[in-house]
């Protein structure tokens, strides 16, 4: 009897040690500097983005959400619907909302919101209890779209504050180098609220340096580059990461009399290392892309090769127009502000010199703040929002000038759509790679999707133990 009640009152103090607890600020550090929470003012270069749309989604709620499977959701619309022909959308919106502010949820205020967003190809209106959203084209994925992205719902007050009906509001933004964002628990939240009091956000840092903040107890949880992912793990930080959710591709310019051969983009193709990029450079966060989107998503992404061939390389060398040699070079352009791409595209012009193409390696700002260079191949990083098939492709191939109609597309539809540009050579996929995170002894129910992002609304801190070993 003893023993069993011995075993009882551990059990106890196991659950308690491990039972999800409120309060606390939780330090987050990203390398992707995000300078505003404004869902109007989105950044074009896609990792910008990216940090962006993880920062808002603590503040505001689309009105539809993925679950943990990738599928549709209600969030502020309870429910969708669409005409015959998908040209007519109606969103049915959840009632007893509020903004963080006071302000109730109206079908006029998610309207305007989302009209501001859709832009003028799109006509948004609100009847007494749904949004309604027109368009001359059907539009059979716009739940999906709707999902992801730019597509908050905010309302902005009269002095032009934001107030938004997610987890956090949002308190202060303070830029001087980096940009430090904190964040309030929104304990009105129609969600529920989160458990944690405070979030202080700390946007635009060092991604060589974050590892160490975990090590020496500065941040709960820090950004990881792929390259720097295995190595903080073997430091003893305990890390995270998604499923392949990122594409490095490189795109030439066929308007460039340099590259304007299909025979020279192969051999292009032909020539890099796929396999060492992924498990040298990034550090076997990565696997070799022959498509655009990978396999777990699409299924059929093992049909197109990522081997090279050196031989074949050098033989479309000698059939081209204009013979190869020193005087002529490639210029390779990469974003100037990515170390790993920096990386990448230096692997890329070891790999083309080996078969006697020169390549320049020049880095440019993607934010245009600077003056573009004149290049013949760019190297794009690309992070594909949604585990939906159909509307990843789209997104994808619209991103890249390609025709973009894949919406109800079959797999054997999509998979000839996403052969066009590869077989033309318009677009040369390297790698997917996985989004990585470090996490502190503290932080507890780290539940991310597995096409990457946070649900920081679910992280608790666990305090340490007090004297006596009982949770504090």
């Amino acid at each position: 009897m003893l023993l069993a009640a011995s075993a009882v009152t551990t059990a106890a103090r196991v659950t308690a040690s491990t039972r999800p607890q409120t309060g606390g600020t939780l330090r987050v550090y990203i390398s992707e500097r995000v300078d505003s929470v404004d869902p109007r003012q989105w950044p074009s270069a896609p990792a910008q983005a990216a940090a962006a749309g993880r920062v808002e989604s603590l503040i505001f709620d689309r009105l539809v959400a993925l679950d943990d499977h990738g599928t549709l959701q209600p969030a502020l619309a309870l429910s969708w619907q669409a005409d015959e022909q998908s040209k007519r959308w109606q969103f049915r919106i959840r009632q007893g909302v509020k903004f963080s502010d006071g302000t109730p949820l109206t079908p006029a205020i998610a309207a305007m919101a989302l009209q501001q967003l859709l832009g003028i190809s799109y006509d948004v209106s609100a009847t007494s209890d749904s949004v309604i959203v027109l368009a001359d084209h059907s539009l059979p994925d716009l739940p999906m779209q709707l999902a992801a992205g730019r597509y908050f719902i905010f309302y902005s007050g009269e002095n032009g504050s934001l107030a938004g009906t997610g987890p956090f509001k949002f308190t202060l933004l303070l830029a001087s180098g980096r940009v430090a964002i904190l964040l309030e628990a929104n304990k009105s939240c129609w969600a529920g609220r989160p458990f944690v009091d405070e979030i202080n956000l700390v946007s635009g840092g060092d991604p060589e340096q974050q590892a160490s903040l975990i090590s020496f107890g500065q941040a709960d949880i820090v950004g990881l580059p792929a390259s720097q992912a295995r190595r903080a793990g073997q430091r003893g930080v305990r890390t995270a990461s998604s499923d392949p959710m990122e594409l490095f591709a490189l795109v030439p310019d066929a308007s460039r009399p340099t590259i304007r051969d299909a025979r020279l983009r192969q051999a292009i193709s032909l020539s890099i290392d796929r396999t060492s990029i992924a498990d040298v450079i990034l550090q076997k966060q990565g696997i070799a892309a022959g498509g655009l989107l990978p396999n777990w998503i699409s299924g059929y992404a093992h049909l197109f090769p990522t081997s090279p061939d050196l031989p074949r390389a050098k033989i479309l060398l000698g059939a081209a127009p204009r013979e190869l040699s020193r005087s002529l070079s490639l210029v390779l352009i990469y974003d100037s502000g990515d170390a790993e791409a920096r990386a990448v595209a230096d692997r890329v012009a070891v790999n083309l010199r080996e078969v006697g193409i020169m390549v320049q390696v020049s880095g440019q700002n993607v934010d245009g703040s600077t003056k573009s260079t004149v290049a013949d191949l760019r190297l794009v990083r690309y992070r594909i929002t949604t585990p939906d098939p159909a509307t990843a492709l789209s997104e994808l191939l619209h991103s890249f000038g390609e025709v973009a109609n894949t919406g109800n597309a079959t797999p054997e539809q999509m998979y000839a759509a996403e052969r066009v540009p590869i077989d033309a050579f318009r677009v040369i996929p390297l790698v997917h790679v996985s989004e990585s995170w470090g996490l502190g002894p503290q932080v507890r129910d780290w539940m991310a999707p597995r096409w990457g992002g946070w649900n920081l609304a679910d992280v608790w801190l666990e305090q340490p133990p007090a004297a006596g070993g009982r949770p504090q």
